[in-house]
């Protein structure tokens, strides 16, 4: 068994994160630090440190004398988040539009390539994937507090929506608004990239809403 000496907490990380994405460890369910230990051959101190890492992220919560818990799918939190974004996405998409270098716009079709190749199935595989596509947006950008913050808030967006559903039509616009940010950045046309990601963000959070009513989880949502 592998010492918390010898274990890098971002792998940890990730490998713990999967569980929420896979449903392993679903929204309200308990993370016993012990059996999160076990379960990854690490000692208790790192598992530790990850959910306290994830709860600075937004996504765990840690209760006084009742331990960490995964956060529940919330139409409220949801909202925030996506307010959030549609102020951040357009902020490194129309610079990502004026000054990407030709290595990170190669970087992003390979990206949007492998999605292309996704079934519609393959739900967890594209959110990974689509992750990746928008992260390049703000890799390089020169406000990377801005860019973490952008980072917590898609993670914590992700783990949410878990247990949600992309429809096989949202699933084939994103692909085509993926497209369409492609080809405006080859063209740098800033004003087409701006439109195409309002469009895109927007439309995530209505398929999101949707299905938030459908599962009867909308009383908490945010006037």
């Amino acid at each position: 068994m592998k010492t918390a000496d010898d274990t890098d907490e971002i792998p940890l990380y990730d490998a713990i994160l999967d569980d929420i994405y896979d449903g392993r460890l679903a929204g309200g369910q308990r993370l016993k630090v012990s059996e999160l230990a076990e379960r990854f051959g690490v000692s208790t101190s790192p598992v530790r440190e990850v959910l306290r890492r994830m709860q600075g992220e937004g996504f765990v919560e840690i209760h006084p004398n009742r331990g960490a818990t995964v956060k529940a799918t919330d139409a409220g939190s949801i909202q925030n988040i996506f307010e959030v974004l549609q102020m951040l996405e357009p902020y490194f998409v129309n610079w990502f539009a004026d000054y990407a270098q030709p290595a990170l716009l190669a970087e992003l079709e390979d990206i949007q390539a492998r999605i292309h190749a996704l079934p519609h199935s393959e739900q967890r595989a594209f959110r990974k994937l689509d992750f990746q596509f928008h992260e390049v947006f703000c890799r390089g950008h020169y406000n990377q507090t801005a860019a973490e913050i952008w980072r917590n808030l898609r993670t914590s967006l992700n783990v949410q929506a878990a247990r949600l559903r992309i429809s096989p039509a949202r699933f084939e616009t994103i692909k085509k608004e993926h497209d369409a940010l492609i080809e405006a950045f080859r063209t740098n046309d800033t004003a087409r990239a701006d439109t195409v990601i309002r469009k895109h963000v927007d439309g995530s959070f209505v398929q999101m809403s949707q299905q938030i009513r459908a599962l009867g989880l909308s009383q908490n949502a945010t006037a």
